[in-house]
């Protein structure tokens, strides 16, 4: 049996529905509650022929998993590159933090231990060198 075609006033009576829905949001829900609310006897695949109640569909799904609107529709190549690009970048920063963190025990080590030898002047250990003075 061929169900009826959806009118353009029902179609913005099922988005409607749609843009007030609370909970969990799937198809077989969606036909329940035209047929209960609107009574529109339909089916699934007669609501996703229709581009207005599909996108509001899809919108709203989104929005009720928490994924904005506009994260939802514009994800490019460039955009996956970019992402794969800070994951690499972050994973870099955590190693370099980390030898830094190593090196500075290392520093404090060594000045430690030179503290402990008589008649050490520290201030001999960090003063400049002479390649250091041909850099600048």
């Amino acid at each position: 049996m061929a169900l009826p075609r959806i009118s353009a006033q029902q179609q913005r009576k099922i988005e409607a529905v749609l843009t007030k829905w609370v909970g969990k949001l799937t198809w077989e829900a969606l036909v329940e509650r035209i047929k209960l609310e609107l009574d529109i006897e339909t089916t699934r695949q007669t609501l996703c022929t229709y581009a207005g109640i599909n996108v509001c569909f899809k919108k709203k799904k989104a929005q009720l998993r928490g994924v904005t609107p506009s994260l939802y529709t514009v994800v490019t190549a460039s955009d996956v590159k970019l992402v794969e690009q800070v994951e690499r970048l972050k994973a870099e920063i955590s190693i370099l933090e980390k030898n830094n963190a190593e090196q500075l025990r290392l520093i404090e080590r060594i000045f430690a231990n030179a503290k402990a030898i008589p008649n050490l002047d520290l201030r001999a250990l960090i003063k400049t060198r002479p390649e250091e003075i041909l850099r600048k």
